[in-house]
């Protein structure tokens, strides 16, 4: 597999001025997390083993992601006196969020409750999602240095590199 030209802004570069940073690898896959989302309600509901598919990419996208940041971003803002109750709060969240994904381990994509169980659970992300992008973010830039914000940056791509599951096949591109 090439490891230079476009798969360098893939998989983030740990070089230089090119290196993303981790506010807009948390939006990258904010907007997947919304693809995936998308999808899951514009499928049929008779398809159950897309459905199944789209899922699974779902909730391995989002617990990659949910614990990077907890790990990484949350650990480092919890220590400043500004963002702690929002951190709280999306620590918070993402409990709420971890605790809809259990429940479908016990429904079957074809169970009725499916849909409105996905529909509760997209709502609970997007809000989570908006408040991340309109304030914790902003916040964020503001209390973290540069030299934390990249060290963050660095950690979150690893660990994103390092949760992959192989078995579950390609992440969805957005």
């Amino acid at each position: 597999m090439p490891t230079h030209e476009r798969s360098a802004s893939e998989k983030g570069s740990s070089h230089g001025k090119s290196a993303e940073n981790v506010f807009e690898m948390l939006k990258q896959d904010h907007e997947k997390a919304r693809t995936l989302f998308e999808k899951l309600e514009k499928s049929g509901r008779k398809d159950v083993a897309v459905l199944q598919k789209l899922f699974a990419q779902l909730q391995e996208e989002l617990e990659i992601h949910m614990e990077g940041e907890e790990r990484f971003l949350y650990t480092a803002l919890e220590k400043y006196e500004e963002p702690r109750e929002k951190v709280l709060e999306s620590y918070e969240e993402h409990q709420v969020a971890k605790t809809l994904i259990g429940t479908f381990k016990s429904l079957a994509v074809d169970d009725e409750r499916w849909g409105a169980k996905v529909s509760v659970l997209h709502e609970v992300v997007e809000h989570h999602m908006q408040e991340e992008e309109r304030e914790l973010f902003k916040v964020a830039k503001k209390v973290l240095a540069k030299g934390q914000i990249e060290e963050i940056s660095l950690m979150f791509q690893q660990h994103k590199k390092e949760g992959r599951r192989p078995s579950r096949g390609a992440p969805v591109e957005g």
